[in-house]
This record gives structure tokens, sequence and C-alpha cells, in this order.
């Protein structure tokens, strides 16, 4: 780790790369996009309409007109839908050989419970199943990109410092059964309902447990890479306090100005996603890196108690793949690649 890694200086020439970016037509996810098509990658810019992704693209172009706008290209994605998922994929399969970068970077808050048609809550939908689905459907050019020589893959996953902050120590969940998918939480922690109520908007507890579950999904990814010897490296990371409005959002109003001034800029909040997804001594150290959970910038560090649990991030993996699957043929969509 490097504390003063930015991709101003630190991050190596990217040409020939194709990288994919969800969430990245605002925030953090855009700036993301910038600095890796600046460094000379193709970057994928998954975002739900054409009139986002545009607005995103002429931004991007707007701070760095050096950039060839070829490098930007809308991918068309709504991670709350798997029929959304599935097209993404033929999209990417139709258009390129090999995916070098996946950033899993989307995130979604919500001020109300809201179900998707899957029965699923909407921010565990958004932040984990969509991009479980995502990662998977992408496996045959993300292994492609692997076997070239000198590959160098990587799966990169975006937490949040709420998987450990909001909820208690001890937090238990039993991720065997499927309701943390629904939104049936095991339990509140009555004693922090008080200050919930006045200091923060959205249903946190469900955002912070999906964003917990990103931890735990890029967890096991890397153990199941590994177990088949598929030279791919899965980090998660925290990206930081960052001024987003999902991330303001999460405070009442009256504390919005004070927090403002306290976070870090969206460009700022991209370090350590592209830190996880291009800084050489990520490769150089895979067993320094591979399946951590990073702070900023590049920090490993130990994540919640619940998340270094192997045997709940494997009953994790288990249950969202019996769900997607289920959900899946339902709709006559294929099902899940092997892993």
């Amino acid at each position: 780790m490097v504390a003063s890694w930015t991709p101003y200086s630190d991050m190596p020439d990217l040409a020939g790369k194709i990288a994919v970016v969800t969430g990245s037509n605002s925030g953090i996810g855009l700036y993301t996009a910038l600095h890796l098509a600046l460094h000379g990658a193709k970057v994928y810019m998954g975002a739900r309409s054409r009139a986002k992704a545009d607005d995103a693209k002429k931004t991007i172009l707007s701070l760095q007109p050096t950039i060839a706008e070829e490098r930007l290209v809308w991918l068309p994605l709504d991670l709350s839908k798997l029929s959304s998922v599935h097209e993404a994929v033929k999209d990417l399969e139709g258009k390129e050989q090999k995916i070098d970068i996946l950033i899993n970077n989307a995130g979604l808050g919500t001020t109300e419970i809201e179900l998707t048609d899957a029965g699923w809550e909407m921010a565990m939908a958004v932040c984990h199943v969509g991009h479980f689905a995502l990662t998977n459907g992408l496996l045959p050019l993300l292994k492609k990109a692997a076997t070239e020589t000198g590959s160098d893959v990587r799966v990169v996953t975006v937490s949040s410092s709420a998987s450990h902050v909001f909820l208690p120590p001890g937090y238990k969940v039993d991720f065997s059964k499927s309701d943390f998918l629904s939104g049936k939480l095991p339990y509140e922690p009555w004693k922090y309902r008080y200050v919930f109520r006045h200091m923060f908007n959205i249903k946190i507890l469900h955002y912070s447990l999906a964003k917990m579950v990103n931890i735990m999904f890029a967890q096991e990814l890397q153990r199941r890479f590994d177990k088949l010897g598929v030279p791919i490296i899965s980090v998660s990371l925290n990206p930081g306090s960052v001024k987003s409005e999902n991330a303001v959002s999460i405070f009442s109003g009256i504390l919005q100005p004070l927090i403002r001034q306290v976070m870090l800029t969206l460009d700022e909040g991209s370090f350590t996603s592209l830190f996880a997804a291009t800084a050489p001594e990520v490769w150089r150290q895979p067993e320094v890196y591979k399946g951590k959970y990073l702070e900023p910038v590049g920090k490993v560090q130990d994540p919640a108690r619940i998340a270094q649990d192997e045997k709940q991030a494997q009953a994790l993996w288990d249950t969202t793949s019996k769900e997607v699957n289920e959900y899946l043929s339902e709709h006559g969509l294929p099902t899940l690649h092997d892993l």
C-alpha cells in the first residue's frame, strides 16, 4: 500500500484493456470510468438509460478532453432486473473476446422497503444479486483474458464502511436461508433506533447488510477462483466517506451541510477502486490482496466479524445461486455457470 497513491501519478498504462464499470453514470463510478479511459482502457459504462450514459460521457470528456470518445461505451444495465443483466452479458459477448477488469460499483439506498419482481429487497438486489449474476455471466470473458500471456485480470466489488459502522458487533444472519434477500432482518438493534430515526433517512440496516454481503461475495469468489486454479484476483473495498448523493442522503437534512464538509470528493472516492483494479503491487503481491477488503487507499483491513466466517460466505453463495437459478429457470433464462 502506498499512502499517497493517486491515479494521476501511479496508474499504469491500460492500453488494450477492456473494463466494465457498473453505476458509472454518476458518483465515484463516473470518475472510475474517467481514469480507466484516460489511461487507455476501453470502458463499458453500465447505466440504465442512454440519456444517463450520454450525460456521463459528456461530463467525462469535458473534464478530460484528451480521452478518445470511442473508449467510453454505454452498456444498458439495470441490476435490479436479471433479464437486463442477461442482455448486458449477451451485449458484451457479442462485442468483446475478453474482459480484463470488472468493477461492481453500483449501489442503492432506498427511503422505503421496496421489493423486486423476484421478491428481493431492492438494495440487496442491486448491490448483491445483480452483481452476482453479472459476474457469473461474464466468467467466460474474464477467464479468456486470464489465459493471455502476462494477464492481470481483476474483479473489484465496492462495499462501504456501513458494513461495519451501522451493524452492531456480533450481528448475526443465517445465510443458509433466503430471508436476507427479501429484507427480513433477524433483528433490529433497538438501542440504536432513536439515533437512526433522528440521523438517517434510508433503511440503513438493509443497505449495510447488502454492503456486508459484497465483502463476503468477493471473498468466496476468490476462494472459488483459487480452487479451480483460475488466475483472477477478487477484492472488495470501502471507497471512504464520499460526497455522493447516495451517501449524503443517509443523514438527516440538518446534518447534511456538515457532513459534506468532511467527505471526500467524488474523484478522490474513486481512488481505492482504481488501486484495486490497476495497481501493479496487487498483481505482484497476490498473497497480500487476493480476496481481501481494502480501506482508502489500498490498505488491507479485516472486515467485520461476520464477513470473516468462511462457512457463512459459502452459505451466502449457495443460497444466492439457488434463488437466482430458480428465478432464471422460471423466466426462461440461462442458469448460472458452475464455479
